[in-house]
């Protein structure tokens, strides 16, 4: 009984540490930064090669504006995912929230800080080895 106890003691504290049992965070890119996805206003639209809308979404003002992807008119296996960038878009953060339908013709992202000086895109594809479309940077 005793060795039993030692085991699962031991097994356990291997699952805390490599995170099995550990709760699902939010990546740091995105909830920590305080945003949620409601309410929100359209900024840009790019097509997909389908026909699908890849919409870059927005709320709030100044400091407090967040950002985030949707995909209107889509279907199964297309993605959609935001690019955030402290230079204007000479470089970014690629991929933040990325998001797949798996049912249905909509999905979002998580939304993101869009802080002054930063500017975001929404990019996504009609599914895997397909164009990238990107929206203008915001």
């Amino acid at each position: 009984m005793q060795t039993n106890k030692r085991i699962a003691g031991a097994v356990s504290a291997v699952a805390l540490m490599s995170g099995l049992f550990t709760a699902a965070g939010a990546t740091t890119a995105g909830a920590a930064d305080g945003c949620t996805n409601n309410n929100g206003l359209t900024q840009y639209t790019a097509f997909g090669t389908q026909g699908q809308g890849f919409e870059l979404r927005r709320n709030g003002s100044g400091n407090n504006t967040c950002v985030w992807g949707r995909i209107v008119g889509g279907s199964p296996g297309m993605h959609i995912w935001v690019d955030r960038s402290n230079d204007g878009g000479r470089t970014w953060q690629g991929h933040l929230g990325e998001a797949t339908i798996t049912s249905g013709g909509s999905v979002w992202t998580e939304a993101f800080a869009d802080r002054n000086g930063q500017v975001a895109r929404t990019c996504g594809d009609s599914g895997y080895n397909t164009p990238i479309r990107c929206t203008g940077w915001y």
